[in-house]
């Protein structure tokens, strides 16, 4: 950071420009706000010759600030890939930029405030606005600065408030200093750490501070405080984190139903956060509680923001419920203008969604719900679509058009995307797998293979090259493939190498693993201390003596153990062999399979909902098809030529369970009779049925979960008519040796085995 890029400012908080400006006595635009889209606002109405000031309670760019440190702000990130810059001057454009660390872009766009003189001041909070008889705004402010209110007249207004301010303790004493948000995680080693709140940004600041605290090796605790009498459930995006610092750095310590009592001043003179962590109620005597204390500045509090719809309401702006989900959303014209004429909301104020009127006198449930991405890219545009409105207002005109120009070339082209780089033989340098050599690490202009990036949904996103005879480096940066807003991927995180052996992925001493997805179309073979996450549950296998595989829950918690022998483990939500947690639903009922063959322990899918995740602590050979979680990103390894379509490979089983040959039609009107012995039950069905498609559409019960002869849940014994069904594929036959314990040919599964003719079977209920 340069010496302009810190801002001087006048004892009353006005920046102090390059170019001063005289502001006139009625504004044409009052910018509250000096975020992203405050900033966007002012700098277009610069370019358009409109008289506007920004006035910020705190700091330019706060939100961005506070963030953690070394976060980098991405032009794509929520949803900005989607979008693009919107056009403007000259100064509209220094606010395009690629991946940038959060203070360099504090520091950059406060310079271009100075450079381009625009006029904002700081440590300004607005407290009311009125509206004159002519149709200006009369906005009441506090000057903290000068400690002396201030009054602000405009013709139009913007609220560029973002989505609230942070909640603040009511409870007794100072609590400035307490923080509202992780800045540097190693601030916080040395003494012990509370962190309050039961959300997202909760879990994250404790997974931080824990692995900062660990490589630090500081011997102090994070604690975790919440209210309620169970500590929150860890986000499935942070589940892998989570576990590994509870389990790997052993810090963590919950403290559910607990509470903050008062800020008190200790004999040191120094002020602490009192905690209350115990309360008995005692019928006759008084109640007794017990509490910890803790550094005002070794505490954050995650315990969310508030809309400041009190000030709204004063303002005459109104939240409503409505559109198609009935839910609480601000109300604005397709001008952003609220129900007040000229007062605009802008920014993350909208965020996720807010209701499009035309005359603010219709239901609300009639209004049109409208998305709002909260990523900066939706708020610099909103800045520049009020500043152009409001110049159009200015001119006098009646139709106003909204349109927004956009950026066709940015630096984002070039920058902002994550990209695969082939560095020089000199540049390779993976802690993972072996060294290439020069020859093995030439650039070579085509690839074989492919990483494809899995986005919401499963969906196909951007595709990455591997390096063939060489080394591909994953990470958040200084890596050939890079996520660099991902806070759970290290700098230099995973490698995937080109060899003799094929792709070979290594972790590179990452801080928060790797995990493979468990095929459903093959065994995987683990070793001891492996680990397996299915749905919130983890197992990890010992296998050093007794072979077993032992259950921990989402906290880190054991909660039992399996033994492994040559018999099939079948373990799931509500699996008969071994039932993990029935209330977690992001389990399928019948989620694993574990066996013991030739003195190896093998594992597979049963075709889960949510899938099968194994820690890849070992160099792990991929094929074509497999899924790997890195941090919060999944990508799938894929040799095609053209980018697979399907979230998911399709399985080998299904496709080799596919008849190999055609069913013979059966003679006469082309029914088949299906006799369920043991359900006393005789059904007549078309050819080209499937035994479970026969039971199932006559009401026969069959226990029968994916249909694809993977999960084992629906074998029958065959009585007689083996020779009118379909041929055993060589997946239905796997399956039912490994997964049922069965003979194949004596037995098959209801959904692989198409009738061609009469057949009696046996339903063997698992």
């Amino acid at each position: 950071m340069t010496e302009k890029a810190v801002l001087r400012l006048a004892d009353d908080g006005r920046v102090i420009l390059d170019s001063p400006v005289d502001l006139p006595d009625v504004l044409d635009l009052l910018i509250v706000g000096g975020g992203p889209t405050g900033t966007a606002a002012a700098f277009r109405a610069k370019e358009l010759g409109i008289t506007a000031l920004v006035i910020e309670y705190d700091d330019l760019m706060k939100r961005i600030r506070d963030y953690a440190k070394d976060k980098l702000i991405l032009p794509h990130f929520g949803g900005g890939n989607e979008q693009k810059f919107p056009a403007g001057g000259e100064s509209v454009a220094e606010l395009c930029f690629g991946p940038i660390d959060k203070d360099d872009m504090c520091a950059q766009w406060k310079e271009h405030y100075r450079r381009y003189s625009i006029p904002a001041q700081i440590g300004v909070e607005l407290t009311g606005l009125e509206r004159r008889d002519d149709g200006v705004w009369l906005a009441g402010c506090w000057n903290h600065r000068s400690g002396e209110e201030q009054q602000i007249a405009a013709r139009h207004v913007a609220f560029g408030l973002g989505r609230g301010v942070p909640r603040r303790f009511d409870i007794p004493g100072n609590s400035d200093g307490i923080g509202y948000r992780l800045g540097d995680a190693a601030d916080h080693c040395g003494r012990p750490s509370l962190v309050i709140g039961g959300g997202t940004s909760a879990a994250e600041a404790v997974i931080a501070i824990s692995n900062a605290k660990s490589q630090a090796d500081d011997p102090t605790p994070i604690y975790w405080s919440y209210r309620g009498e169970r500590m929150p459930r860890v986000s499935k995006a942070l589940g892998e984190g989570f576990f590994a610092a509870f389990v790997g750095n052993g810090n963590i310590r919950y403290l559910p139903g607990s509470e903050p009592a008062a800020i008190v001043t200790a004999a040191d003179k120094k002020e602490y956060l009192s905690l209350r962590i115990d309360r008995k109620l005692l019928a006759d005597r008084p109640n007794e509680s017990s509490y910890l204390e803790f550094h005002k500045e070794m505490c954050i509090a995650c315990i969310g923001e508030d809309i400041p719809e009190a000030l709204l309401r004063s303002c005459g702006v109104h939240m409503a419920t409505g559109g198609k989900k009935l839910r609480k959303r601000m109300v604005v014209n397709r001008l952003l203008e609220s129900e007040q004429p000229n007062l605009y909301l802008i920014g993350d104020i909208l965020s996720q969604a807010y209701l499009e009127a035309e005359t603010f006198d219709e239901n609300p449930e009639d209004l049109r719900e409208v998305k709002h991405r909260g990523n900066v890219k939706s708020a610099l545009r909103d800045g520049v679509l009020v500043a152009q409105v409001v110049r159009q207002r200015l001119d006098g005109r009646e139709e106003i058009d909204i349109a927004v120009k956009e950026v066709e070339d940015t630096k984002e082209e070039d920058e902002s995307r994550p990209v695969s780089v082939v560095l020089p033989p000199s540049k390779v340098e993976s802690s993972g797998p072996p060294a290439a050599s020069a020859e093995d690490s030439r650039v070579e202009t085509e690839s074989d293979a492919r990483l494809i990036h899995r986005v919401a949904g499963g969906v196909s996103g951007d595709e990455y090259p591997l390096r063939l005879r060489g080394v591909t480096t994953i990470g958040r940066r200084d890596s050939d493939i890079c996520f660099p807003d991902d806070t759970l991927l290290s700098e230099r995180h995973a490698s995937i190498m080109h060899g003799a052996e094929g792709y070979v992925l290594y972790d590179d001493a990452s801080e928060t693993g790797i995990y493979l997805r468990v095929p459903d179309h093959r065994f995987l073979e683990v070793a001891d201390g492996d680990l397996l996450r299915c749905g919130r549950q983890f197992l990890r296998f010992s296998l050093q003596e007794e072979r077993s595989v032992v259950h921990f829950d989402a906290q880190g918690k054991e909660i039992g153990r399996y033994a492994v022998t040559d018999k099939t483990l079948v373990l799931g939500r509500q699996s008969p062999e071994g039932s993990l947690d029935e209330s977690d639903r992001t389990l399928s009922r019948r989620h694993v399979a574990i066996l013991l063959r030739d003195g190896k322990v093998l594992v597979k899918d049963l075709k889960s909902a949510n899938g099968t995740l194994l820690k890849a602590t070992r160099p792990t050979v991929l094929e074509d098809g497999d899924s790997i979680r890195i941090g919060q990103q999944i990508l799938t390894l894929s040799f095609d030529s053209e980018p697979a379509v399907s979230p998911e490979p399709v399985s080998e089983v299904v496709a080799a369970a596919k008849p190999q040959t055609a069913v013979a039609a059966p003679a006469g009107d082309g029914k088949c009779s299906v006799t369920f012995t043991n359900r006393d039950t005789v059904v007549e069905v078309d050819a080209g049925t499937t035994l479970c498609e026969a039971a199932e559409a006559n009401g026969v019960s069959i226990n029968a979960e994916c249909h694809s002869g993977i999960c084992g849940s629906d074998p029958i014994r065959i009585l007689a008519g083996a020779e009118n069904l379909s041929p055993l594929s060589d997946g239905e036959a796997e399956t039912l040796e490994d997964i049922c314990d069965l003979e194949p040919g004596k037995c098959r599964l209801a959904c692989m085995a198409k009738i061609s003719g009469p057949v009696e079977v046996e339903i063997l209920d698992t």
